[in-house]
């Protein structure tokens, strides 16, 4: 581990120094950063950026979960030799209290 990571893909954008967790802008007039410029000219290499994790896919619209059961339903239906179900007899059959 260094004692820098990279915040961004470009190596020129804000550092994060790994004793503190202090993020050290990309300011030639900050001392923190002339710090880090010292330290990389003695050959020193920051840690890469790691892009932060994708976030999860939201959950589906209800919409959606109708669509799946009312096909559901039906699929059932076939395998038990009965007519598939219209739309407005899934919903009547479903409709929440």
């Amino acid at each position: 581990m260094a004692d820098y990571q990279l915040t961004t893909p470009d190596a020129n954008g804000p550092v994060i120094r790994a004793v503190d967790q202090a993020s050290i802008p990309n300011d030639p007039a900050n001392r923190d950063w002339q710090d880090y410029q010292t330290w990389l000219d003695q050959g020193h290499l920051p840690d890469p950026y790691i892009p932060p994790p994708e976030p999860p896919p939201p959950p589906p619209t209800q919409e959606q979960q109708d669509t799946v059961l009312y096909d559901h339903e039906n699929r059932i239906r076939a395998i038990e030799g009965l007519p598939p179900m219209t739309s407005s007899e899934f919903k009547a059959k479903t409709t929440r209290a």
